[in-house]
C-alpha cells in the first residue's frame, strides 16, 4: 500500500498534527520530537501508548464521519447536492459517479491509517504495561474494536481488502467474506481482553474504561457484520448480547478547534453554500407520520416557511417549487457543530439489527416489541403486525430514520436490493483508490462481484 513507505511516521503523526489543543493536552510534550525523526523509543512508553489512543479515536471519528458518511449518505436520497451550491464535486455523487481518485482515496488512506495506530497499540502496549495488564487489555480491547470495525467497513464498501500489512511488501487481498470473518475473530479477542478486566482510563474519550460497556459494542459489531453477511441467526444472538443502555454509543471526536472540526460542521459552516442538503424523500419519509421527533432533531424548518420543512427535490418529483429551491430547503441541525461527534454505534442500531434479525427467524412478536422501542422515542404510536414481510419493511424504515447520516443504510438497501439507482449496478460499491492501484499490483480489478456477499 501506498503508506507502507511511511509507516513509521504514522506512527504517531496523527496523535500531533491531527489533534489541536483539545486532544493534545492529554500528551507527554516530549514525544514531539520533530515529524521527519520520529523516535520510536518514545512511542514504546506509557505516554506514547496513550498519545496512540487518543489518536486511534480522533482518526477513526474522522474516517466514519467523512466521505464514507457523506457519500453513502447522497446514495441513499437521504441527502443530495444541488446544483449552484459551493463545490460541484458533490453533485457528481447524486448520479452514482465516482472516480479512483478523491474521497474513495481518501477513505481507504484514513481507515487504514487507523489500523495502523491499532496494530501498534495492540503489538506495544502489552509489553510496556507489564506491571499493570488491565492497562494494556483495555487498550487493546479499545484497539481491536476499531480496527474490527474497519475491517467490516471497508470490506462492506469496497469488496476484497487486505487484512495483513507485512514491512513494505504489497499487501495481498483477501475475499469479502474472510474480511468479515477477521473481523469477527478480532472482535472475539476484543471480548476477551474487556472480559480480563477493566481499568480507569481517561484516554478513553468514551467510556473511560469501562470494560462492560466496549463488552457490549464488540457484541453490536458482531450483529452489524453478521447482519451484512445475511446470517441472521447470528446476527439476533449477538445483538442479544450488544447494547441494552440507551446510554451507551460510540461517538466520534472533534472540538471546535481549527483542524479539528468534524467532517460535518465542517461542510455545514465552513463550505460556501452548505453544498449538501436533505433530499426531498427522506424529508416526506419523516413526515409520512405526524408527531416524528426526529425532523425537528435533524433539520432547522425551511426559512420563512412558516415552520414547514422541505426536502430538494433531486430525485423525487414535485409540484411545490419550494421543493426546488435551494433557499428554501431545510438546513442540518444535528451534527451541525464544529465539535459534534457521529454516532458510531448505538444502542438504537443494536436494538434495529435484533429487530430484523428476529423477524427473519420467525420471532415476529419480538420484532414488533423491538421495533415499537425506536418508534416510541421518535414519538410514534405503536407498530402492529404478525406479517414477517410487513415487520421487516417497517423495521428497515425506522432504521433509515434513525440513524441518519450513520451510513449503515446503505448497507441495508445494497443486502435488501432497495438501492434507489438511476443507473442499475453503479452504485453498489467503491472504487479502489487510485493511490493503492498505482503503489501494489495486487489490486483486485473494480468489479461488483466483489461484494457479492451483499447483494441479494
Amino acid at each position: 500500500m501506498k503508506e507502507n513507505k511511511l509507516i513509521k511516521l504514522l506512527v504517531v503523526i496523527p496523535a500531533f498534527v491531527l489533534l489541536g489543543v483539545m486532544f493534545t493536552s492529554c500528551i507527554d510534550d516530549s514525544l514531539n520530537n520533530s515529524p521527519n525523526a520520529v523516535n520510536e523509543s518514545k512511542v514504546k512508553t506509557p505516554d506514547g501508548i496513550k498519545g496512540l489512543v487518543i489518536a486511534m479515536q480522533v482518526a477513526f471519528s474522522d474516517w466514519y464521519a467523512g466521505d464514507r458518511s457523506r457519500i453513502n449518505s447522497i446514495w441513499t436520497w437521504t441527502m443530495c447536492a444541488p446544483s449552484g451550491l459551493g463545490r460541484p464535486q458533490p453533485v457528481q455523487w447524486n448520479t452514482y459517479v465516482m472516480t479512483s481518485d478523491g474521497p474513495t482515496d481518501d477513505q481507504w488512506k484514513l481507515a487504514y491509517r487507523g489500523i495502523k495506530i491499532c496494530n501498534d497499540i495492540i503489538d506495544y502496549a502489552p509489553g510496556v504495561f507489564t506491571a499493570d495488564p488491565k492497562t494494556a487489555n483495555t487498550m487493546v480491547g479499545m484497539a481491536k474494536v476499531f480496527k474490527a470495525m474497519a475491517f467490516g467497513e471497508l470490506a462492506a464498501c469496497y469488496g476484497s481488502i487486505p487484512i495483513v500489512v507485512e514491512g513494505l511488501n504489497p499487501a495481498k487481498f483477501v475475499e469479502q467474506n474472510l474480511a468479515y470473518a477477521a473481523a469477527q475473530t478480532i472482535l472475539d479477542e476484543a471480548i476477551v481482553n474487556f472480559q480480563a478486566g477493566g481499568v480507569s482510563l481517561d484516554r478513553d474519550l468514551n467510556f473511560k474504561g469501562d470494560a462492560a460497556k466496549w463488552q457490549a459494542v464488540a457484541h453490536t459489531l458482531k450483529a452489524r457484520f453478521y447482519l451484512h453477511m445475511k446470517d441472521y441467526a447470528n446476527a439476533k444472538t449477538q445483538a442479544g448480547l450488544g447494547i441494552s443502555d440507551p446510554a451507551v454509543e460510540v461517538i466520534g471526536q472533534h472540538s471546535e478547534t481549527v483542524g479539528e472540526y468534524s467532517p460535518w460542521g465542517h461542510w455545514a459552516n465552513t463550505e460556501v453554500g452548505e453544498p449538501i442538503r436533505a433530499e426531498k424523500s427522506f424529508i416526506d419519509a419523516l413526515q409520512s407520520e405526524a408527531g416524528d421527533k426526529r425532523l425537528a432533531a435533524y433539520f432547522n424548518p425551511s426559512a420563512d416557511a412558516g415552520g414547514k420543512f422541505y426536502g430538494f427535490s433531486q430525485h423525487t418529483a414535485s409540484t411545490d417549487s419550494n421543493d426546488a429551491n435551494a433557499a428554501m430547503v431545510v438546513t442540518m441541525k444535528k451534527y451541525r457543530g464544529y465539535a459534534d461527534g457521529l454516532n458510531m454505534v448505538s444502542y438504537q442500531e443494536n436494538v434495529l439489527i435484533g429487530a430484523e434479525a428476529k423477524a427473519r427467524t420467525a420471532d415476529v412478536a419480538g420484532a414488533v416489541t423491538d421495533v415499537n422501542i425506536i418508534r416510541t422515542a421518535a414519538g410514534l404510536a405503536a407498530f402492529s403486525s404478525a406479517d414477517p414481510a410487513k415487520t421487516i419493511s417497517e423495521i428497515l424504515k425506522q432504521k433509515t430514520l434513525q440513524l441518519f447520516l450513520e451510513g449503515q443504510v446503505y448497507h441495508d438497501m445494497r443486502r435488501t436490493g432497495t438501492m434507489p439507482e438511476v443507473v442499475k449496478g453503479k452504485n453498489v460499491r467503491w472504487m479502489y483508490p487510485q493511490s493503492e492501484k498505482n503503489s501494489n499490483p495486487n489490486v483486485p480489478a473494480d468489479d461488483d462481484a466483489l461484494v457479492k456477499y451483499l447483494l441479494p
